[in-house]
């Protein structure tokens, strides 16, 4: 193919209008050919700053000769059909995740790209997120001596997400999203303890609790907990909560190491290396735009995969 990979981006919400479509606009090697959404307001922007087309049939964007991948940025329920229909097309497909409602569906479009020959690609962005890269830096640079243990926690306000996915959308139905929004919002860290330890996951215990809170209408909490052991012996804990008030959001990683050091991943910009009280490194980080949580990198690994 030629030295450069036209991309359609389908789905113009916050990471597919606002990540995905300004990265592949300016990604070296990459040209945003167009855009699809059921909205056409959702593109007027994108189309007047990069000059790419619109159409609200994504099938019709897809099918464009000059279409080398696609991006699928559109909610879980609609993944599989999209993906599949741009594998049957030779199409590469990079695919938000969760990358499907079920294993069975997530593994018959593995075997589809497989056989198509092209690439199926996970946005697993917490692998390219600027603290966690230096995480597994020090990490394997012995930091921290030998990892014993982690934990990892992750509270979004209650009120946030409740505008977001109140209970009468998709991510409460569990045939259509493979799990309530616990599920669908944990997939990116269960992903990172596999790529920051290079290993996999052993086994794992999950409690769950969801409540109605007062003053939130239309949603419920939840509190969900897990216990990991990892096949390399690292043990630990992931926690998901939705009860949070406003401001209170955290998304922390914490790594426990031989050496007595302690190892700390705060959001997506900062890292602490912590040998007493008061004996610390720290490292912070001020990347901006798609970059923030790592999607401008991962869709350039994407594109540096398929050239």
């Amino acid at each position: 193919m030629s030295k450069e990979v036209g991309v359609v981006v389908v789905g113009l919400g916050f990471v597919g209008g606002q990540a995905h479509a300004p990265s592949f606009a300016r990604i070296e090697g990459s040209r945003l050919v167009a855009v699809s959404d059921a909205r056409p307001e959702a593109a007027t922007r994108l189309v007047e700053k990069y000059g790419c087309q619109y159409f609200r049939d994504y099938e019709d964007a897809i099918r464009l000769p000059e279409v080398n991948a696609v991006a699928v940025a559109v909610p879980t329920p609609y993944h599989y059909e999209i993906a599949s229909k741009a594998l049957s097309l030779g199409k590469h497909v990079l695919c938000e995740m969760p990358l499907t409602s079920s294993l069975s569906l997530s593994k018959s479009l593995a075997v589809q790209g497989a056989d198509a020959g092209v690439i199926l690609m996970p946005v697993l962005n917490f692998r390219f997120t600027p603290n966690y890269v230096k995480a597994k830096e020090l990490v394997h640079e012995g930091g921290v001596g030998e990892p014993m243990a982690f934990a990892f926690r992750e509270h979004i306000p209650a009120g946030e997400l409740a505008s977001q996915w109140p209970l009468s959308s998709w991510a409460w139905d569990a045939d259509k999203s493979g799990g309530f929004p616990d599920y669908t919002l944990s997939v990116w860290s269960i992903d990172l303890l596999r790529w920051l330890f290079e290993t996999e996951i052993e086994s794992v215990t999950w409690q769950s609790r969801y409540k109605d809170l007062p003053g939130i209408e239309d949603f419920k909490g939840y509190q969900t907990v897990g216990a990991v052991r990892l096949t390399n012996g690292v043990v630990g804990t992931l926690q998901y909560g939705a009860t949070v008030g406003e401001g209170l959001g955290t998304s922390r990683l914490e790594i426990y190491g031989s050496n007595t050091k302690t190892l700390e991943a705060s959001w997506n910009n900062k890292v602490t290396l912590r040998t007493t009280s008061e004996n610390s490194e720290e490292w912070t980080f001020s990347e901006k735009g798609p970059r923030v949580w790592g999607h401008r990198q991962t869709d350039e690994y994407f594109v540096d995969c398929i050239l």
